[in-house]
Parts: structure tokens; sequence; C-alpha cells
């Protein structure tokens, strides 16, 4: 009995890690193989690979005359040109000497002037600064700080007038001479420094300074101290002052006592006092009744007083109580 075998099978060979790897078979292609995690700049990079072999296998192998020629330009390689030149530019506009501040165009809102431009100039704090860091209201609140400046209009543009600055001053009303020094006070009363003579002005005079505070706003109002910067007059002072000289325009001193307010030395023979500029029109009625009747009866007054015009009193030469 004949029995056929089935051939017998090769064994089976299992790969290890020592084994080598079989050989390409020329037939089959290969698969593709599993690539590593590649980073951003290496995936832009392959695909600029992959576009520049594309242009290249479009473009035919001869090209002819007068094609244009293609520039390949590198974003990277434009924006640094533009940060490049943005950067010489600033430096010129920080280094060239046409663009720091040596002087200002000052204008004035008023005919009659009294600060210079160089010293509106000075004021401003400008000198010699570029004009980058040129603050328009910075410089404007300076300027107004200054009590001889009402207010003032900054504007900052390029050169030549880099700075452009109006002025409007406050005008003096009177002239206050207390503790030897005379300084100018305008209508609100406020402190300015005395910068030329003025005539038409009428001047107070402090003839015994208080060594004691003034009680009000203007602390140091008839007080032994010398006026400065943010001193001040009452509002009041200034008032009688004004309306005095008003009512008499031959009138050019008038003096002030801390407590007996402002009065007027009547031809060096007496002295008026009228306290301050309320009701002062009403004060001088009263004042012009009594010198009057004082006259008519033959009596020479030391002083009149018509503060309060609702008590007044007045001072005989010849009696040291008042009347």
């Amino acid at each position: 009995m004949n029995v056929t075998r089935s051939p017998r099978r090769p064994p089976q060979v299992r790969p290890t890690r020592d084994a080598a790897p079989l050989p390409a078979d020329p037939d089959r292609p290969e698969a593709p193989r599993l690539s590593k995690s590649i980073t951003l700049g290496e995936r832009r990079a392959q695909r600029r690979a992959r576009k520049r072999a594309q242009l290249a296998a479009e473009m035919p192998a001869a090209i002819p005359k007068g094609t244009p020629r293609l520039i390949f330009v590198s974003w990277r390689w434009l924006s640094g040109s533009l940060s490049l030149g943005l950067l010489i530019v600033l430096y010129l506009l920080l280094s060239h000497g046409e663009f720091y501040v040596h002087q200002i165009y000052v204008g004035y809102t008023d005919s009659e002037h009294f600060l210079t431009p160089d010293e509106v100039y000075g004021l401003t704090g400008l000198a010699n600064s570029h004009i980058f860091w040129a603050d328009a209201a910075a410089i404007k609140a300076q300027l107004e700080a200054n009590p001889q400046i009402a207010s003032a209009d900054v504007q900052i543009g390029w050169p030549p007038n880099m700075v452009q600055v109006t002025v409007t001053e406050r005008q003096p009303a009177l002239i206050w001479e207390q503790s030897g020094q005379r300084v100018w006070i305008d209508v609100r009363g406020r402190v300015m420094a005395l910068r030329r003579d003025m005539p038409d002005l009428v001047r107070v005079v402090v003839e015994k300074p208080s060594q004691a505070v003034h009680i009000g706003k203007c602390q140091w109002q008839g007080v032994d101290r010398v006026l400065g910067r943010g001193d001040c007059i009452d509002q009041n002072t200034v008032n009688g002052v004004l309306q005095f000289k008003a009512l008499y325009p031959n009138v050019t001193e008038v003096v002030y006592d801390p407590v007996k307010g402002l009065g007027f030395h009547e031809g060096g023979n007496y002295t008026l006092w009228f306290g301050d500029g309320i009701d002062i029109q009403t004060k001088m009625d009263v004042y012009n009744a009594i010198i009057s009747d004082l006259r008519q009866r033959g009596i020479t007054p030391v002083e009149i007083n018509v503060a309060n015009p609702d008590a007044p009193y007045y001072n005989a030469a010849s009696s040291s109580n008042p009347n």
C-alpha cells in the first residue's frame, strides 16, 4: 500500500533583535516608514523645499529672452531691514542738534507785558532739552504756577519754531509796601514781583507792621515780613484802595494799619481811617459830614475813623478822648 506524504514545510524562523534585516525585494514597493515628530521650523523648511522643487519642475528648460527673473525675498530679511532703517532714523532724530530746544517763540495777548521772552523761556524748563521729551500740558501748568502769568497756551511742533507759547499776564492794580519791600498786587489780591516803576498806580504803605499773624485768608498782610510768591492781600482791602482811588483820583498814597485798616493822610493835618472797601460810599458821606461840622466849630482833628459808619469817631488835637 503506497502512502503519499505531503511535502515537508520549512521550519519557521522568528526574527530576533540580533538578526540581520531581510534584503529589499526589488519587485515590491517599500512601505513608508513612520517618521519621528519634527519641529515647526523643519516643517517650514520642507514646505519651502517642495515649493522650490515644484517651481523648478514648472520652469522650461530654456528661459526665453526678456522673461523677468523671479526674486525670492525672505520676510525676515525685509522686516530686519525695516527695523534697521527705523533705528537709524531714531538715532538721527535723537542726536541731531535741530531737535534740541535752544529758544522758543513767545507771544503776548496784551500790548503791555512785563515778562521778557527769555524769562518765559526760563520758566518753561526746556533749556537744551530734546523736543521729544517736551510735554505741552506740563509746560502750561509750570507757566501758570507763576503769579505773573494768568494763562498760557503751549503748542509743540517741528523745527524751526518747535515750541510756541502765548502768555496772558496779570496786570498790577496797586503797589503794596511792607517791611521796606514793594510788590505789585493785582485786582484779585495776588502778590507779584514789582518789575518797573508805574507812577499811575496807587501805593499802599504799611506804617506799623504787626508782629502777629493777620486774621483772615492772607495771614501775612500787614505783618512785619516781606511778601513773596504765594502771598496775598484780602480782597476787601484791594477793593477799598481801588474804590478810594476812583473817588479821589489825585490820591497817590494810602496807608494801612493792621488794626484800623486803610487810611489817608489828609494834607499832613490828620488821618482818615476808612477800614476797607465795604460800603465805602456811605463811609465817605459820613466823613464829609464830620469834617464839615468840625470845621464849623473850629476843631482840628488828629484822626477821623469811619471804618464803622454806624459808630464813627474822631480825636481832636486838644482832647485825648475820642468824641
